[in-house]
């Protein structure tokens, strides 16, 4: 099967996952009729709001037409009868920057959506809305007066930074208080909570704030050490009334079950997609009340990614999320439950279908999944676009250890050498213990003939240490005299490299540079900010966003970033960051889709001479932070290079030795290549020919997302 048959398999099986998912969400409504209601919840808004504004170039509009804050707002509004949603909650965070006027602009048009559409809601201050200015821009942007507009509301607590309030709303026959609590509300804020209870001692209490659950490196959900165990301490466990919390900040979804004082269960619940991909994808929840099943079942979905055009989507747009912490269900005996303080609570008329059910099925309205093209795989190790003023361009499948090609498993050690089929700009493996690079090993770095599945090299090295040492370094680095090192770019370039996270990355341990130029910022200037940093890198920071940090040569010259969305591990990524000085943008992608926090007016390297290297990055002039994962081929040219010509697009006619300004030769070799990664690539494709029951069994990221969508249908384990 050629690499064209298989996109035109998947684009078949999509097609089908997507008329096959239509039919089984509508069985899903079948079920019987019952007392339900549902609870809107906007998790933290902050990146919506600063790429909406001018000063970001209104991305969001300028990529897709809209923007995802209003659209989660209309979707509210447009669907608050036929999904019997009486209110709305926001978790904080409305804003990324307090100072920032333009977004509270942005904040305020978009939940004024809720507002004229007649949807009741609470919003709270975050840690991002947090201002020294007197009032508060949250207070003036919303005021006690502006809460008072929403039928629900009940009072204001007003103290600057603190400003909580809580509304009552009525659902299916019964009343329930929403206490939306400030970010951290101190001491005089959780006594006038407290004295809204007591006000209000028989409804039920469902507590927001932006900080109570955290997450860990496995999902699990556990109260905040910062602010989340002390509420409950202080305030949460000894008010039976509070039956469920719901929160955002900390990066993930999901909840967890706690007793509280009375020996009653507590649902605590935490939502924040700020690090999916653009900043969240317009996700939000809808949290059903099944008051006659006794449970609450949280699903997430994403009215915006339905609502983009469908040439935008790609493999990080996810109508429906199906991760465990997205949408779940947990029993409640809601009787049982609020029977100590309202014993008279019934369960209203049974009269309601499943809004879980119902919501997913009216997201998915007309809804096509997109068609993954991704691209077709490499035909040898010599099929990748040339490019003209190609800088430098690693192969590590072309690793030289003591002259002779590396083989599968072998380590490498110091003095191997990572050619640069471009020209002289070879990485040489560095000795061992220098510079504080304590208790690392030869055998930290091994070669691999595992690929990208589009990248044409043969091979790739593996740092096998999960580096929870920070002083075990393993890195290769370019000659004190390479051409590289002076390089500045100033006509604009485009930085590719395939990386592969390690699946056991530990956010709580790692944050890893893939690469960096060496030396200090401070060499650059004598005034520059965050002197200790170096001119340029590519790094993974403990949240597993891709940085690429760098200190331009025109424009802002104090120093930049690129900030990715949440990336996966254990499998491969193609990075491109490309600076076009005729846009004045330095753009990031990550296999192909455009992230969210790019870089505006900073053109070029600055550079003070020092040499490049490969494997951690660089901390006061002295390499940090070491990489635990692969590393694949790298390359950087002097252009703005478009997506056709990036490394994961072919040759055609233009295969040829090495690129457009080198050899093609590794020192003291004859051509360096290895024939192991493209014959392990001809078995796959035999695998993939097999038929589509061995496609779905291969691992590649469109099968991958097949596979995940078949098992979000019930239709494979």
């Amino acid at each position: 099967m050629t690499s064209r048959s298989l996109s035109f398999t998947v684009s078949v099986l999509t097609a089908a996952l997507a008329t096959s998912g239509a039919v089984a969400v509508a069985h899903a409504q079948d079920g019987s009729l019952g007392s339900r209601f549902t609870l809107g919840v906007m998790p933290d808004t902050q990146f919506y709001s600063r790429y909406s504004t001018p000063d970001t170039g209104n991305l969001y509009q300028a990529r897709y037409g809209s923007e995802p804050f209003a659209t989660q707002a209309s979707w509210l509004v447009e669907h608050q009868e036929e999904l019997n949603i009486p209110f709305t909650t926001h978790l904080g965070d409305v804003v990324d920057q307090s100072w920032v006027a333009q977004e509270w602009e942005v904040a305020d048009r978009s939940l004024r959506i809720l507002e004229d559409g007649g949807m009741n809601y609470s919003v709270l201050p975050g840690n991002h809305d947090i201002s020294d200015a007197r009032p508060t821009p949250f207070s003036q942007h919303f005021p006690a007066e502006r809460a008072a507009d929403n039928d629900t509301f009940g009072g204001r607590y007003e103290a600057p930074n603190n400003e909580s309030e809580y509304h009552i709303f009525e659902a299916e026959g019964q009343e329930y208080l929403v206490l939306a609590l400030a970010w951290r509300a101190d001491e005089a804020a959780l006594e006038w909570a407290q004295s809204v209870l007591d006000a209000h001692p028989t409804l039920p209490v469902i507590l927001t704030s932006h900080e109570i659950s955290n997450i860990d490196a496995d999902g699990d959900i556990f109260l905040s050490d910062s602010y989340g165990r002390q509420l409950w301490d202080a305030f949460i466990s000894h008010n039976d009334q509070i039956f469920l919390t719901i929160s955002g900040h900390h990066h993930g979804a999901g909840y967890r079950v706690d007793e509280n004082d009375y020996g009653h269960e507590v649902v605590n619940v935490l939502q924040d997609y700020q690090m999916a991909y653009q900043g969240g994808n317009g996700l939000l929840g809808l949290i059903q009340f099944d008051l006659s099943g006794n449970q609450l079942d949280m699903t997430a979905l994403s009215p915006w990614v339905a609502e983009k055009p469908a040439e935008t989507r790609n493999q990080f747009d996810h109508l429906i999320p199906t991760g465990s912490g997205d949408s779940w269900t947990v029993d409640l005996n809601f009787a049982e439950r609020f029977e100590g303080f309202a014993p008279g609570w019934s369960i209203g008329e049974e009269d309601d279908p499943d809004y879980a059910a119902l919501a997913r099925r009216v997201v998915s309205e007309g809804y096509v999944p997109p068609t993954l093209e991704e691209g077709d795989l490499p035909q040898g190790p010599e099929d990748y676009p040339r490019a003209e003023n190609t800088a430098v361009h690693w192969r590590p499948g072309s690793t030289l250890i003591d002259g002779a090609q590396a083989t599968e498993g072998q380590a490498v050690g110091p003095g191997a050498v990572i050619p640069d089929v471009a020209g002289g700009n070879h990485m040489t493996r560095a000795a061992l213990n220098i510079r504080g690079a304590e208790g690392a090993q030869a055998a930290d770095v091994v070669y691999t003939t595992d690929t990208h599945p589009l990248s044409s090299d043969t091979g790739s090295l593996r740092w096998t240490n999960p580096a929870d040492d920070p002083r075990r370094l393993n890195w290769f680095e370019t000659a004190a005299d390479a051409p590289l090192n002076t390089e500045t770019f100033g006509d604009g370039y485009t930085f590719e490299s395939f990386i592969r996270i390690d699946e056991n990355f530990d956010g709580d341990n790692h944050w890893m540079g893939v690469i960096a130029r060496q030396g200090a910022r401070g060499e650059l200037a004598d005034d520059m900010p965050e002197g200790e940093e170096p001119p340029a890198a590519l790094a993974v920071s403990s949240l597993r966003e891709m940085q690429w940090t760098t200190v331009a040569t025109e424009g802002d010259t104090t120093g930049s970033s690129n900030w990715s969305h949440e990336v996966p591990v254990g499998e491969w990524l193609h990075v491109a960051i490309v600076n076009d000085p005729a846009e004045d943008t330095v753009e990031m992608f990550i296999n192909g889709a455009p992230i969210l926090r790019d870089v505006l007016d900073a053109e070029g390297l600055a550079s003070a001479g020092d040499p490049w290297l490969i494997g951690a990055n660089m901390w006061a002039g002295d390499p940090a932070n070491p990489w635990y994962g692969s590393i694949g081929e790298t390359r950087i040219v002097h252009d703005a290079l478009p997506e056709d010509q990036w490394l994961t697009a072919r040759a055609g006619e233009d295969a040829g030795p090495g690129d457009s300004t080198g050899t093609g030769s590794a020192p003291g070799s004859s051509g360096g290549s290895s024939d192991g990664g493209f014959l392990g690539l001809l078995a796959a494709i035999g695998g993939i020919a097999a038929g589509a029951v061995t496609l779905l069994n291969v691992e590649h990221p469109v099968i991958n997302q097949i596979r995940e969508q078949l098992r979000a249908l019930g239709l494979r384990a």
